[in-house]
């Protein structure tokens, strides 16, 4: 069985209300900061999706990888690689590829990966990566965990 990762927001929103506080910054001085819309990140204190972007971009403000926020459901750590230090975007097409490569080695088809996934997955949210576009944060985090791979790996400078 698959360990499924999990991006942990409450830790994120903590992380980043005590660097707001400890720089004395308004919620719309970081965001201006970070370059996202002030929603962006008030919204980071809420259950429910988050964008991939907004995500990259505030883990970058903070000055840490993604995975400082990713936990495993087997309870095993995810390994932080060093943080990036320029602007990075989600690069879709580079997931779904390397998604793609891994399926066909083992022979699933696009289904038994979205099952492998997690439940909330399904074939077609897989397969409209190749076509770019934006995703979020929950599906990232589920297939680098899936392809043993950090976050970063499929970023690209923005």
């Amino acid at each position: 069985m698959h360990s499924h990762n999990r991006f942990d927001r409450p830790a994120l929103y903590k992380a980043l209300d005590k660097q707001r506080a400890a720089l004395s910054l308004t919620w719309a001085q970081v965001a201006r900061q970070i370059g996202i819309a002030t929603g962006t990140l008030t919204a980071t204190a809420k259950p429910g999706l988050m964008e991939t972007d907004g995500m990259l971009a505030i883990v970058r403000w903070l000055g840490c990888a993604p995975e400082r926020f990713i936990h495993s459901s087997d309870g095993m750590p995810v390994p932080e690689p060093p943080p990036a230090t320029d602007f990075r975007r989600l690069d879709t097409n580079a997931l779904h590829a390397a998604l793609d490569r891994k399926r066909r080695s083992r022979d699933l088809s696009w289904k038994e990966l979205a099952e492998e996934l997690g439940p909330q997955f399904n074939a077609s949210m897989l397969t409209r990566l190749e076509k770019g576009g934006r995703i979020g944060v929950h599906l990232l985090v589920s297939a680098a965990g899936w392809l043993n791979q950090h976050v970063n790996n499929f970023t690209r400078p923005g």
